[in-house]
């Protein structure tokens, strides 16, 4: 980020972002999905350092998507790729109906430019009712669950993820469910997008979101999708090894 970064206590990035006018590096900034830490995307900022230079958001603090979009454009270097799973996809989409010229590519990960179903809705209050008679720890199961496919051979995509969510608070967990069932629909403004865009998902996510990234990618002119096998909604933790090639090979194939 430039001379004189200084971002806000309730939206801060961390990361390695130390671009300077002397630098010629691609910035790009990855945005976790909701109840995820930093270690989200660990092994794809690993993988893509130092080719480019990096930052991660942190968003626990927002109420709406469309606050993190816009403290993101506050804080970020004046041109930056993309890189938002799940929540993070709808800030980055946001990012985009707002500032589209600010951005050079994105990858949308486990999201959709739909706005809240009904459905949604409905499990998200079943949700906060689990935590308000005291019963977090099985919420926090549930949701872990319902992330992690069962096809998923190796156990430590599972653990990562429960770590994430258990750390926490439930304000957090109020805030980003407050977040992610208000956010706008996406859907009209997704044939304004300019930038070439890479959809990734998992054949084991459930359809709504595997609809999503279709939906995108039937609006969108500039763009690809992949499904990744044994995946369900973090292929970043379940396939961290491919989905960071993928991701790598996209950015570097940009021209900015």
């Amino acid at each position: 980020m430039g001379v004189g970064f200084n971002p806000r206590p309730s939206f801060n990035m961390v990361g390695v972002f130390m671009t300077s006018k002397f630098t010629k590096k691609k910035s790009v900034v990855f945005i976790p999905g909701a109840l995820c830490t930093k270690k989200i995307f660990a092994d794809q900022i690993a993988g893509i350092t130092p080719t480019f230079e990096t930052l991660i958001v942190d968003n626990l603090k927002s109420k709406s998507i469309s606050d993190m979009a816009e403290k993101l454009l506050e804080s970020a270097p004046s041109r930056f790729g993309l890189v938002g799973i799940s929540m993070g996809g709808y800030v980055a989409l946001e990012v985009m109906r707002i500032a589209p010229e600010r951005v050079w590519g994105a990858v949308l990960i486990s999201t959709t430019a739909k706005a809240e179903t009904l459905s949604q809705s409905e499990e998200r209050k079943r949700w906060m009712r689990k935590v308000e008679i005291g019963k977090h720890d099985d919420l926090v199961d549930e949701i872990v669950n319902a992330c992690i496919s069962s096809k998923n051979t190796s156990n430590t995509a599972k653990i990562n993820f429960y770590e994430m969510v258990k750390s926490h608070s439930v304000e957090t967990l109020r805030y980003q469910m407050i977040a992610s069932s208000t956010r706008p629909d996406f859907q009209e403004s997704l044939k304004n997008i300019q930038c070439p865009i890479l959809l990734i998902g998992g054949s084991e996510d459930a359809d709504f979101f595997k609809n999503g990234i279709k939906k995108i990618n039937e609006s969108v002119k500039n763009s690809e999708i992949l499904f990744l096998q044994n995946c369900g909604h973090l292929p970043t933790i379940e396939s961290p090894k491919i989905t960071t090639q993928k991701i790598k090979n996209f950015l570097l194939n940009i021209e900015v």
